[in-house]
């Protein structure tokens, strides 16, 4: 793919617990340190370290890939991500 840093997509067989890969992106990517998906299962959001930055990626509805959707956010500190129920 040509890139260092990448997300990799993976997609879980239910009855073998087997992985399988969706795709990879680099595309908003830069030193990936944690994810969190929201609780609609619609938006993945990526702590960017090297960047200092958040960016946000669509999950395909059907498939689970992922795109991305063009935004990212400045964070100056060092941050970890976490869902908020």
């Amino acid at each position: 793919m040509g890139c260092q840093r990448t997300i990799t997509g993976y997609r879980i067989d239910r009855p073998t617990g087997m992985l399988s890969v969706i795709g990879h992106t680099c595309k908003g990517v830069s030193g990936p340190t944690n994810f969190v998906i929201d609780l609609s299962g619609r938006w993945h959001y990526v702590n960017n370290s090297t960047a200092d930055s958040v960016a946000q990626f669509d999950v395909g509805p059907e498939t689970g890939k992922l795109t991305p959707a063009g935004r990212t956010a400045p964070v100056p500190l060092m941050m970890a991500l976490r869902d908020l129920d």
